[in-house]
């Protein structure tokens, strides 16, 4: 007796349906594959079938990919590749039956799931919006290891196949069908009859593939792959920066793999996927993986059902304050298709804003990823207004002012009055303790945070700020709705800064101070970003705004005295005017939006001479153990409430460096005995800012780890 798949018959079409009741997601793992491989045999032996049929027991996903609990559990790189080998040996039996194979394809099919589909003779997608196509093995730190970087070449082309293999970029099925990758793109209600046909021999007219010339120029010949090769590779390194040995293992699987018999690139392919499963790079990124399934099942989730039976989704939001950060919120509100009220008393801001969402969703236009009439939609769902008048009404209203704490409680104060009963009041300060704002209201239980970071519409993070009064129900609400704006989320406690700005805090603070003693402002950038960060903590004061970094610090000072310093120098650079890339001034230059080197007038502001020299390694430690103790901290002081959301703040939060896995991984994979010798060093030096934290001694003293479950 089967367990997860069903076979049955229907005019000589076996019919193979895949479910996993033992798990929400239709994966592949061992004992799945050895079932599979039961039942092709079954099929091979029958010659009653003449046509096969894969499809899901599931309504939204085909198959989610392999299992990566399996995937964790090998302990060499020998034992990954035979593992590999091993499912390629399964997936090649469909492709050797000798009869029609049918992948039928309704809702997620991703990595194995879609390596599956490649052994069909056929695929047949949906056309329902859940329906997504792709190979997202890269952002594990490891490459497709059953076919998909040998398969998928040969039936699209190199370049669209490694367009999808090096971002793990998922495609619909109408995009699916255009690539070639798909035969078919129909309505969820004639898949399995449309497959059955397929099975049969009836093959639809399909969609002629035109290629450009150039394109064909290149991928047709040996000379050309070479060149494509060569682009590809400076293309990666331009991205990656040389950081993630998968995007490079990717690359010379499918050029070289290629040149071979399928056999022999199947054989190169699993080679490189049992190397990059022992990776630092990749234990670092399944560790996400799993920090991002933890982050979800926070003590707020199942709060509020019996209080909106109906389901927590929000259908309304006010946004106040139609400046940069109101300007992103209320984009991607309406980009989710969520009804979004701005309200700003400035015409001209409204205006602004108004332009700035439009040119944002009919990028998507240009790019093809929307119809006008879709884009139209979007945003038909913005009412721009002068004042908040019947915000009360609403179901969240976003407050997205300055940081100034008075006009925060006087907006709260003035919106409460006759608010409907389940009004959630969201301030997205970004330092402020929520306390503070909600202070003088009637009804504290009905404010929370809601921390977004700059820009809105690129950076991945929400922290969800929980203050002592804020009700349960409040909380599961807004987290609904972050999820509904496609947003990472983590749940914090009220304090000053929060965690993530609390830590960046310690982390810009330090590299000002060694400014202030005369580093130069490119040699820390070029430190950090030599150790993984996307830009210097320079080039971060300048992304974020020198005006809210300042206010952010002092806060920070306000709360720890006795810690926390704000560098001396950002006085004479605030006073200067200087508010970054936000108005062209700031530790840099820019000309027309775009950055052209350091502005030498820094350092006259301040009063010293770029001529320190330290080494790479002391800039790195300095910055990045200062920020890793102040997140110790945050654990200890319960305002994250593991380090998994420690690791997820600040991954994707402010880009500490994924393949690093977060500042907890990072102290795992370093040990955390060492950690705690290297702060002594630095303590010994610098005094005690570095002194580390109590809990991170004891753990070190003990031998312990912080995910001691992992790799």
């Amino acid at each position: 007796m089967n367990q997860f798949f069903k076979l049955s018959k229907e005019n000589n079409v076996g019919v193979v349906t895949f479910e996993r009741t033992d798990k929400d997601a239709n994966t592949l793992g061992e004992s799945v594959l050895r079932e599979l491989n039961g039942v092709l045999s079954q099929i091979a032996e029958d010659k009653s079938i003449s046509g096969v049929v894969f499809i899901s027991g599931k309504k939204d996903q085909f198959i989610a990919g392999a299992d990566i609990e399996d995937i964790a559990k090998f302990k060499s790189a020998m034992d990954a590749e035979q593992g590999s080998k091993s499912m390629q040996e399964i997936l090649q039996k469909i492709a050797n039956l000798g009869k029609p194979t049918v992948a039928a394809i309704n809702g997620a099919c991703l990595g194995g799931g879609l390596e599956l589909a490649l052994a069909c003779s056929w695929r047949i997608a949906t056309s329902d919006d859940k329906t997504k196509l792709g190979l997202p093995e890269i952002q594990l730190g490891f490459i497709p290891g059953a076919g998909g970087t040998q398969r998928l070449p040969r039936l699209i082309g190199i370049a669209a196949a490694l367009d999808m293999i090096l971002t793990a970029k998922r495609v619909d099925g109408a995009k699916a069908l255009k690539l070639g990758l798909v035969d078919a793109c129909v309505h969820p209600n004639i898949l399995l009859q449309e497959a059955q046909k397929l099975a049969l021999g009836k093959r639809p007219p399909g969609l002629i593939i035109k290629k450009a010339l150039a394109q064909m120029a290149l991928e047709g010949t040996l000379v050309g792959r070479r060149i494509m090769a060569i682009k590809a590779k400076e293309a990666v390194t331009e991205k990656t920066k040389g950081f993630y040995p998968a995007s490079y293992k990717a690359l010379d699987a499918v050029f070289s793999g290629f040149e071979m018999s399928l056999e022999k690139g199947l054989a190169l392919e699993a080679k490189y996927f049992g190397e990059l499963t022992q990776t630092s790079e990749s234990r670092a990124l399944v560790h996400l993986f799993h920090a991002t399934n933890a982050v979800k099942k926070h003590p707020y989730k199942d709060s509020g059902k019996e209080r909106f039976p109906a389901g927590l989704q929000v259908s309304s939001v006010g946004v106040i304050g139609g400046g940069f950060m109101g300007t992103g919120i209320t984009t991607v509100l309406a980009d989710r298709n969520v009804r979004v009220s701005v309200s700003d008393p400035s015409k001209e801001a409204l205006g602004r804003l108004m332009k700035n969402v439009r040119d944002f969703i009919y990028k998507k236009v240009k790019r093809r990823r929307l119809k006008p009439f879709q884009a139209d939609g979007k945003l038909a769902q913005i009412s721009p207004q002068l004042s908040p008048a019947g915000f009360g009404q609403l179901d969240v209203v976003i407050e997205s002012v300055f940081e100034d704490l008075a006009l925060k409680q006087k907006i709260l104060a003035g919106l409460e009055k006759g608010c409907q009963k389940d009004w959630i009041f969201a301030s997205n300060t970004s330092a402020l303790p929520l306390k503070n704002i909600a202070e003088k209201t009637t009804s504290p239980e009905r404010v929370v945070g809601m921390h977004f970071f700059s820009p809105v519409e690129k950076m991945p993070l929400l922290e969800v700020v929980v203050a002592e009064k804020t009700a349960p129900w409040a909380v599961a609400r807004i987290v609904e709705l972050g999820n509904q704006m496609g947003k990472t989320i983590i749940v914090v406690k009220d304090s000053p800064g929060f965690y993530v700005n609390r830590a960046l805090s310690f982390y810009l603070a330090e590299a000002s101070m060694m400014l202030g003693e005369g580093v130069a402002i490119d040699h820390l950038d070029d430190a950090l970003t030599s150790f993984g960060w996307p830009v210097g903590p320079i080039t971060l004061i300048d992304e974020v705004g020198l005006d809210i970094g300042m206010h952010v610090l002092k806060t920070m000072e306000h709360a720890w005295p006795q810690r926390f310093k704000t560098p001396e120098q950002f006085k004479p650079i605030a006073e200067s005017g200087r508010l970054g890339r936000k108005n062209g001034k700031g530790f840099y230059r820019y000309a027309e939006g775009k950055r052209s080197g350091v502005d030498e007038e820094i350092y006259t502001l301040i009063k010293v001479t770029p001529s320190k020299s330290l080494s790479k390694a002391e800039i790195i430690d300095r910055c990045v153990l200062g920020y890793i103790n102040e997140s110790i901290l945050c654990l200890e002081d319960k305002v994250i409430p593991s380090p998994y959301e420690g690791d997820i703040g600040s991954v994707f939060g402010v880009g500490f460096p994924p393949f690093r896995g977060g500042p907890f991984k990072y102290m795992d994979s370093e040990g955390l005995r060492n950690i705690v010798d290297r702060m002594r060093v630095l303590e010994g030096k610098y005094g005690p800012r570095f002194t580390p934290a109590k809990s991170l001694v004891d753990m070190a003293e003990r031998g312990e780890k912080y995910f001691k479950d992992e790799v």
